[in-house]
């Protein structure tokens, strides 16, 4: 018999599950706030002239960060299914040659054979590419508007990708394991960091270099962990529930999905600009980004961070297939419609206060940016399911169909920049919501006892 998995020594208890989610919610609020608090540090520092470049930089680097996030994903989902089935407990899927499961039928075989998955060392391996893939796009960076500061802005964000991809890898063994107390730590940490080196950097006057030092900061978080958490360590070592070339295959995909939803997520400042039109003035341009950021903040920025419990949350009610939806797309449009109601009272006031009278939008623009970030919320929400059902084309294909339909409309949609960008953010990711839950209820009624086949 195999000797029990170090990271599966110490099984996470209700009452100890209950403060790491707690843990994890006040992290959570924290990297809110250190994300609002570095928003305001840059306006402050560059205005609405150059505050874009910043906005694109920051936009780039966890675009590129969020399709290291696949791994992140996939971790969780490998690791929680591992454990399930070495402990027995709940229901899983099978998966089948092509990374497609179902939620019916027989368990793969556990531990599965082969070269078992090294979890920091696929963090390393997926880091290095994603370095060298921004070494290889520099001469692609001034035709679409990200500041490069002579190079130096380049080697900054190949070192940040490095250690973001190392921080996911770490992030998906801790979320897969349930510590979410270290997994709160970790957010902790990765936050202060940033905020901590923006505020430098506007105390000493910097216009550019030190707030992209600043948006990588965070990411030598994971070493941190690792050095000073023995549990850290432990969680790493943890198996996963699929030899490594299915690993790596179910990683590629949800990479590649991750690249869609970092488009829309955090890239989206890269396509206000690529797309802005000769007529769009340009103070309009530093106003609507940081509308854009501000307003689906209270959303996006929670929903990141729970991204892993999320995933958790439906591998844990696979057997109630597209139902277990109802509640986390209720509550994401909740939250929505109040936070847009909020935006439209305060919204001006408080940009107008806290940023200056340059970057001032009206109520119903902000109320608009804040309603339609309810669409990509619900897209994370709907994508994470159809990850954890193992469904790992339709996950995809939400959300690069929903990249392409909020480009589209961006780019053709009638009005000034602002009514094009809530357009784009409310009606793209929509169809990608569509794709999801009629995937997802397509699959479900194929797979019930006495389905025809």
């Amino acid at each position: 018999m195999a000797s029990p998995d170090p990271a599966e020594a110490a099984p996470t208890t209700a009452r100890g599950a209950t403060g790491g989610m707690r843990a994890l919610t006040l992290a959570t609020l924290f990297a809110a706030a250190s994300g609002y608090l570095v928003m305001l540090i840059a306006g402050r520092a560059l205005g609405p002239a150059d505050y874009p470049l910043f906005a694109t930089y920051w936009g780039a680097f966890f675009a590129l960060g969020g399709v290291a996030n696949g791994l992140m994903q996939e971790a969780t989902r490998a690791v929680r299914s591992a454990r399930q089935l070495a402990g027995g407990t709940g229901p899983l899927g099978g998966v089948d040659d092509d990374g497609v499961g179902s939620i019916d039928g027989p368990s793969p075989a556990f531990p599965p054979p082969g070269p078992r998955v090294r979890l920091l060392t696929a963090g390393l391996v997926l880091g290095l590419a994603l370095a060298a893939a921004v070494v290889v796009s520099t001469p692609a960076w001034a035709p679409v508007g990200l500041p490069t500061f002579s190079g130096a802005g380049v080697a900054i964000m190949a070192v940040g990708i490095l250690g973001f991809s190392l921080q996911a890898a770490t992030a998906g063994a801790l979320s897969g394991s349930e510590r979410w107390g270290l997994y709160a730590v970790l957010l902790t940490v990765d936050a202060a960091l940033r905020l901590a080196v923006a505020g430098i950097a506007w105390w000493l006057g910097d216009a550019g270099l030190g707030f992209a030092i600043a948006t990588v900061a965070g990411a030598i978080s994971w070493a941190l962990l690792v050095a000073l958490s023995p549990t850290t360590r432990a969680a790493l070592a943890s198996a996963v529930d699929v030899g490594r070339g299915r690993f790596w295959r179910n990683t590629g995909t949800a990479m590649l999905a991750s690249a869609g939803t970092s488009a829309l997520v955090t890239g989206f400042p890269l396509f206000v600009t690529a797309t802005a039109r000769p007529t769009d003035p340009a103070p309009l341009l530093g106003a609507v980004i940081l509308a854009i950021t501000l307003t689906r903040a209270p959303l996006l920025v929670p929903l990141t961070s729970f991204q892993s419990a999320i995933i958790v949350y439906f591998v844990e009610r696979r057997s109630r297939g597209p139902r277990a939806l109802a509640l986390p797309l209720a509550a994401v449009t909740a939250v929505g419609v109040l936070g847009a109601g909020a935006a439209w009272l305060v919204g001006p006031w408080l940009i107008r206060v806290l940023f200056g009278a340059e970057f001032e939008l009206s109520g119903v623009v902000l109320a608009a940016l804040t309603a339609a970030s309810v669409g990509t919320a619900a897209l994370m929400v709907t994508g994470n399911a159809a990850l954890a059902f193992d469904r790992h084309l339709l996950y995809n294909v939400g959300w690069w169909v929903a990249v392409l339909a909020a480009i589209a409309f961006l780019a053709l949609a009638p009005g000034a920049l602002d009514v094009r960008a809530a357009i784009a953010l409310l009606a793209g990711p929509g169809v990608g919501v569509l794709v999801h839950v009629v995937g997802l209820v397509v699959v479900d009624t194929s797979s019930r006892p006495g389905a025809r086949t």
